[in-house]
Formats: C-alpha cells, sequence, structure tokens
C-alpha cells in the first residue's frame, strides 16, 4: 500500500490514473528519450511547441530530445496495426513549460487507441478522460467539440474560402463582430451568419445543443457527424456530469489535425488546461494505412502550481522514549501505533517546530 501522503501532486496524479488506464486493459507503452528529429519537423503542425531540443548523433544523424509521446508511438508501429491497439504511458518529454516558459523536464501521462476504431473506443476514451479529470479533483471541467460536424456545417453552408480564416477567428474569439460586418457587406448570407453565431455560444446540456444546430443538419455527411457526436455525449452520460461538461466549438476553429471529437480538461485554480485530446485520423494515416486514432495527454506540469490541501500535520504521533529503552520495545511500540494508521515520531525530548496530533510516552 502507497502512502499517498508522501507524494508530490504530479507522483500522486501519475499513481492514480495508472490505476485508472489498467483497469480498463490499457497496457503501458515504453519508448526511447529521443527521436529522429525529421519526425517532428514534417509533424510540427501536432506540436504544442516547435522549439526542440537537437543533438548529433554519433552516427551524424540529428536527433531530438522527446517534445512528445503520440508521434513516437504511431512512428514506432511501422505501416499496420493489428486490430486495436490500446496503450497507456508515463513518459517524460522536453519543452517548453508553459509555467516557466523554460525548457524542462516534464512527467506526461495519457493514453492513445489505434486502430480500426468504432463508436466504443472514442467514447471510452473521452470517459476515461472524464474520469481522468475526477480522479485529479472533483472541482473539474471538460470543454469538447466535434471537428467534422463544425467543418461539415460550414461546407454546407457555403461559406468562401477567402473568409474561412476569419470565421473560425471569429468562432474562437466568440466574437460576431467581424461576421456582422461581412453580413451587412453581403459577404455572408443570413444562414451562414446564423450558424456563426450558434457555433460561438457554449452548451451546458445535449437539449440546447440538439435545438441549437438540428436545422443546419441537411447532408449526409452532417447527419453522419450529427449523429456520432450525439451519441458519444450520450455514451459517457452527459447529464451525470451535468456543470462539468460543456460543448464548446471554439475547440475545434484551430483544431488542425482532428477530425472527430476534441476535448480539453481543466481543474479550478490552475488557469490553463491540464488535459486536452481528441480523434485524430487525419494524422495517424500519415503513419499506418488502415485506421484510426483516440487519445489524449495529462500535462503533469501543470500541477506545480496546483496546491493539494495542506495536512493539518507533519506527523500524527511523537513517540517520546528514554536513552535507556530497548530498541527492540521502541520499534514493537511503533509498529503498534503505525497498525491504526498514524504516523510516527520517535524522539528522546519534544521536538520544536513539527506540528504534531499526539504525544505518547514509552511506558517503561
Amino acid at each position: 500500500m502507497i502512502n499517498e501522503k508522501l507524494l508530490k501532486n504530479e507522483e500522486l496524479a501519475v499513481y492514480r490514473l495508472r490505476e485508472l488506464y489498467s483497469s480498463f486493459g490499457y497496457t503501458q507503452y515504453k519508448m526511447s528519450k529521443f527521436e529522429e528529429y525529421d519526425l517532428y519537423v514534417r509533424n510540427k503542425d501536432f506540436l504544442i511547441s516547435d522549439r526542440i531540443i537537437t543533438f548529433t548523433d554519433t552516427n551524424g544523424k540529428l536527433l531530438a530530445l522527446k517534445p512528445d509521446v503520440t508521434l513516437s508511438i504511431i512512428n514506432n508501429f511501422g505501416k499496420s496495426v493489428d486490430g486495436i491497439q490500446k496503450m497507456y504511458y508515463n513518459e517524460n518529454v522536453y519543452r517548453v513549460s508553459g509555467g516557466t516558459g523554460k525548457f524542462k523536464e516534464i512527467m506526461q501521462t495519457g493514453l492513445e487507441c489505434i486502430g480500426k476504431i468504432s463508436l466504443y473506443e472514442i467514447t471510452e476514451v473521452l470517459y476515461l478522460a472524464i474520469k481522468s479529470l475526477q480522479l485529479t479533483d472533483s472541482n473539474f471541467s471538460l470543454e469538447l467539440s466535434h471537428a467534422g460536424l463544425m467543418n461539415a456545417l460550414l461546407s454546407d453552408v457555403g461559406i468562401s474560402d477567402k473568409i474561412m480564416d476569419l470565421v473560425l477567428q471569429s468562432v474562437k474569439l466568440k466574437s460576431t463582430g467581424a461576421c456582422e460586418e461581412m453580413l451587412k457587406s453581403g459577404k455572408l448570407t443570413e444562414q451562414q451568419f446564423e450558424l456563426i453565431k450558434a457555433f460561438t455560444v457554449n452548451y451546458s446540456d445535449i437539449y440546447s445543443f440538439n435545438k441549437a444546430f438540428c436545422e443546419f443538419i441537411n447532408s449526409e455527411e452532417c447527419k453522419k457527424h450529427f449523429d456520432e457526436f450525439q451519441a458519444i455525449i450520450s455514451g459517457v452520460n452527459f447529464d451525470e456530469f451535468k456543470g462539468k461538461l460543456t460543448i464548446n466549438f471554439s475547440l475545434s476553429s484551430d483544431a488542425g489535425y482532428y477530425s472527430g471529437i476534441v476535448f480539453k480538461g481543466y481543474i479550478a485554480g490552475i488557469p490553463t488546461s491540464v488535459l486536452s485530446g481528441g480523434q485524430y485520423d487525419t494524422l495517424i494515416k500519415k503513419f499506418i494505412n488502415d485506421g484510426g486514432a483516440v487519445g489524449f495527454a495529462v500535462y503533469l506540469d501543470n500541477f506545480e502550481r496546483f496546491k493539494l490541501a495542506t495536512p493539518e500535520y507533519d506527523v500524527d504521533t511523537i513517540l517520546l522514549v528514554d536513552k535507556n529503552d530497548k530498541p527492540q520495545e521502541i520499534l514493537k511500540t511503533a509498529e503498534k501505533i503505525k497498525s491504526t494508521g498514524d504516523s510516527v515520531l520517535i524522539q528522546t525530548e519534544l521536538p520544536q517546530n513539527i506540528r504534531y496530533r499526539r504525544v505518547v510516552r514509552m511506558e517503561g
């Protein structure tokens, strides 16, 4: 049994998350600390930052300390995956920390589900993301979106490529000011403007989401993505986490490589996301011939800014002993105290600057 009091915030998070992922049959994936630099150059859009620590190997090849885990995993699969591979990882990555702005060795944990994934696997991964946040702190929130649905809707209403970047920026900022100007100038139709406006609203329940978008679902492509998104939301029991989950399409406005569901998780007291992930079939097809992928990462460096409740005591029991007491008897008494669940500090006199719950004197 691990004494959780002895673990740092990020270590405690890793312990709990590994236990969660293992309980769902995910197996641990181990990898090298570095990859060929070319891997990250070819897929820089997938990285949080393009600032990478590099070095030259003895054979002259340029290598990089691993700034990301997902790329390393899928790069080492080759061109095919048998069935569905479910993996979790606990690895160190090397990148600029959001807290310090400097390069740092960062513990990162997460999971990947790769292969011929179905609706169930996508739902399972989202469920485990929610559970990951819940295990870390009860005061959590998760925002989710669907890149495929958003792209299909924008395509269906005929948004011009010339103004697409401006439209996506408006969704990202949740501001319709620029779009109102385009509506007045005739660059947007009334229907297009109403869709954009619907994208800038957060939805805390599935009913308001359905009401806002059902009138825009006309093509088979849109219906496919809409039905999938609804099924995923229902699968994780959206209502059970009422007040914790929010549909927010600004996540999809610059998602790039994501093809389906997209999500980010937060914990009260940390100003940035501690978890992010989604379905990235577009990226996986660059590496693997047939299949899809969905996963997420928990950014443990952000937990440094998250302070758990400070214990009331440094130690539960001070056991005061005499120098003449037999060591064997002292240890027996200490073990007896520990058997009740208390921690014990053995001293010959009462220590200063230590918070304790009680004092026990060794019986002669």
